[in-house]
C-alpha cells in the first residue's frame, strides 16, 4: 500500500512539473495514431484471416503480431486493392512460445486495405495471437 501511495504521489508531481496537461495531451495524440488491436484464436491446422478496412487512409503503418503459443506459426501480410490480393510478407516462426512478427505496411496512395493471416501448424494446441496496427507519424 505504501508503494502505491508513493507512486501516485510521484505521478501527480511529475504531471505538475511537466506543465499540467502537457502529458495528457501527448497521451491523447498517441491514441489518435493507434488504429486496431485484435485477438485471434487459431485452431490446430487452421488459419485465421483478419481484414482491416482502411477507407482512403493514406499513411504508413506498423503491423505487429505476438503470441505465446507453441509453434510453428506462419504470419502473412496481404495487400488488397479492389478484389486483388497480393502477399507482401510471409514469415514462419518455429519458437516454443514468444513469437513476434513485425513489419511495415505502406499505404501512400490510400487505396489499399490490409489482411493479416496467421496459420497454426501445431496439430494439438490452439494458438492465441494478438494483432496490433499502429499508424506511424509522417516521414
Amino acid at each position: 500500500m505504501n508503494i502505491f501511495i508513493r507512486s501516485v504521489f510521484l505521478s501527480v508531481c511529475l504531471i505538475v512539473l511537466i506543465g499540467g496537461n502537457a502529458g495528457l495531451l501527448q497521451a491523447i495524440q498517441f491514441d489518435e495514431e493507434y488504429l486496431y488491436n485484435r485477438d485471434a484464436n487459431v485452431p490446430p491446422f487452421q488459419k485465421s484471416r483478419e481484414f482491416f478496412d482502411m477507407p482512403d487512409r493514406k499513411g504508413f503503418f506498423e503491423v505487429t503480431m505476438v503470441s505465446d503459443s507453441v509453434g510453428p506459426l506462419t504470419f502473412r501480410i496481404v495487400r488488397v486493392r479492389g478484389e486483388v490480393e497480393n502477399i507482401q510478407v510471409q514469415r514462419r516462426s518455429y519458437s516454443v512460445g514468444s513469437h513476434m512478427f513485425q513489419t511495415r505496411f505502406d499505404n501512400a496512395s490510400g487505396q489499399d486495405d490490409l489482411i493479416v493471416e496467421v496459420s497454426n501448424s501445431n496439430p494439438a494446441i490452439l494458438a492465441k495471437v494478438s494483432v496490433f496496427v499502429v499508424e506511424l507519424p509522417d516521414r
